[in-house]
């Protein structure tokens, strides 16, 4: 329908333009034939009439094809339109099918999609489920494992408890056994330590009286001691003496100041003993007391070629009783040289620290081994060590010292090495 209305319009239009093409060409040969007849040119005229007659002939002829093309394709385009009516019809109806395919597709597809999602849903919902079971699984088989290892553990245990009940059994009756032995010892223990206690009193008492005796004996011994050393010596500088008796003079004069040095070292002993020191603690310069036993000592080291090396700080104030730090350096002076070989040295050395004074006494001789370094304090104790001028020692020297040491708040100790010699050091507190 509508390609027949264009069809139309389009003829409408042709016929329009053969129309104004037709007024065009009648009005040109209008004007050549007023120009002809103005001019008066037959021939022009006569060829204008010409053309005039020509041009409406050819336009009749084109106005009747139109119409005839006008009429034919009116028809066409007609039976054209029909049968695109039908094939719309059909298309239309075929489409309205397709539509109604299409919607039932889509709602398939779209029932599909949610069941494949539900499906899919499902499947992860499933998988989550197995993981969980395997998990569980898993944690049953190990719980499963646990429980018969705990089984086995109770099992071992009941048969440990078994054994250990029947052992315990028997500790039990041999613990009672025990009880009345213990109980038996414990009497005897009891009637021994009443014994000893006894005894014990007995030796105190004993020790007492020893103490006692030998403080009587050593002070009743001093005062003869002493006469007999007055003798000798009133006889050596007023009698005349020959050479046989001066000698045995001096040999009397020498045991008789060993044996009062013995005196006066059990003297001592006693007095630790009896915790009869009667210390004096006071802040005493120990530098000038060091050097006064240096100088006392050394007439006994050149008798024996020894020379004795001091180094000694001055100001060495520390705290100690006189008296006491004298006996400890004399002792310890007079072992380095007692036991220094000939044509030595002795060292005398005085170091004063931050919060103490040390005092060092070094001597040449043979050293001291382990063993002796071990007993080298202890009461009554002959090392392997000798005097190397046939000196007298009883023993007692240096655990006397280190009684008096420690009395006073020092510290004593030794350094040695077998073939070089020994190292004494004191240190006493600072003021």
């Amino acid at each position: 329908m509508y390609r027949a209305n264009g069809v139309s319009k389009v003829f409408q239009q042709l016929k329009k333009n053969l129309r104004f093409i037709k007024a065009s060409t009648a009005s040109g040969i209008k004007k050549i034939e007023s120009a002809a007849k103005k001019s008066g040119d037959a021939r022009l005229l006569k060829v204008s009439k010409t053309e005039k007659k020509n041009i409406e002939e050819k336009m009749a002829e084109l106005m009747t094809v139109t119409k005839a093309l006008e009429t034919e394709l009116t028809d066409e385009v007609r039976q054209s339109i029909l049968k695109l009516k039908e094939e719309i019809t059909n298309l239309s109806r075929q489409k309205d099918a397709a539509d109604s395919n299409s919607l039932l597709l889509e709602y398939k597809k779209k029932d599909l999609q949610l069941k494949a999602q539900e499906i899919e849903n499902a499947y992860d919902d499933i998988a989550a489920r197995n993981k969980e079971l395997l998990v569980q699984q898993k944690e049953i088989e190990r719980q499963t494992e646990e429980l018969r290892l705990a089984n086995e553990a109770i099992l071992e245990k009941n048969q440990e408890l078994e054994t250990r009940t029947e052992s315990l059994l028997d500790q039990s009756d041999y613990l009672h056994e025990a009880n009345e032995t213990i109980a038996g010892m414990m009497q005897q223990l009891g009637q021994r330590n009443e014994e000893i206690l006894r005894k014990n009193e007995e030796l105190l008492s004993l020790n007492l009286e020893k103490n006692n005796l030998i403080g009587i004996v050593a002070h009743d011994l001093k005062s003869p001691l002493n006469q007999i050393k007055g003798l000798l010596s009133l006889i050596k500088m007023t009698g005349k003496v020959d050479e046989e008796s001066g000698k045995y003079l001096g040999m009397m004069d020498q045991s008789a100041t060993r044996l009062n040095d013995m005196i006066a070292k059990i003297l001592d002993v006693e007095a630790i003993e009896s915790r009869q020191m009667n210390l004096k603690i006071e802040t005493i310069n120990l530098s000038e007391v060091l050097n006064g036993v240096s100088d006392r000592y050394k007439n006994d080291a050149i008798k024996k070629n020894i020379v004795i090396i001091t180094k000694i700080a001055p100001n060495g104030f520390a705290q100690a009783d006189r008296s006491y730090a004298e006996q400890v350096l004399e002792n310890l002076l007079s072992n380095a040289i007692k036991f220094s070989p000939y044509e030595r040295s002795v060292y005398v050395n005085l170091d004063v620290r931050e919060n103490a004074v040390v005092c060092e006494i070094k001597d040449q001789g043979p050293g001291l081994n382990e063993e002796d370094k071990k007993k080298l304090f202890g009461k009554y104790q002959k090392l392997s060590a000798k005097p190397t001028g046939n000196e007298i020692s009883t023993g007692l020297g240096l655990s006397i010292v280190k009684k008096f040491v420690e009395a006073m708040g020092g510290e004593i100790w030794c350094e040695s090495e077998v073939g070089n010699g020994a190292s004494f050091f004191v240190k006493f507190k600072r003021n």
